[in-house]
């Protein structure tokens, strides 16, 4: 009996010792499986090139040039607002995207363009 009750505690302590070697082992098996996976890079409407944009699902050349004519965006639903793009298309790249707080650069062009409109014959005539 005392025979059965050392090796009963000899087992335990054997699976004590081994279980962070398990563990550490398991998860070292697990990472090469989370590093095949590439993390998909987020582009933002307000600032990406229009290659960058060309990358998107089911957004071409021209597709792209609309989006970035009608910089900047405050949000990404915007580009339904605006009429760039269909729902349908939006749905399919709203995962993708962001809409960054368009630079103080991007903001000034946009303004000054305005202004300059506003500017070439469209005021009263006497």
């Amino acid at each position: 009996m005392k025979l059965l009750n050392k090796l009963a505690l000899f087992l335990c302590v054997a699976a004590l010792a081994a279980a962070p070697v398990v563990y550490v082992t398991a998860q070292a098996a697990d990472k090469p499986a989370q590093a095949e996976k590439p993390k998909k890079k987020i582009i933002d409407i307000n600032s990406a090139s229009l290659q960058e944009l060309q990358t998107l699902k089911g957004v071409d050349a021209d597709m792209a040039r609309k989006i970035m004519q009608n910089r900047p965006y405050t949000s990404i639903t915007q580009l339904v607002s605006k009429n760039v793009m269909e729902k349908k298309a939006y749905d399919e790249i709203k995962k993708d995207i962001e809409a960054k707080k368009p630079s103080e650069e991007q903001s000034k062009k946009k303004n000054t363009n305005k202004n300059t409109n506003k500017n070439r014959g469209g005021g009263k005539r006497r």
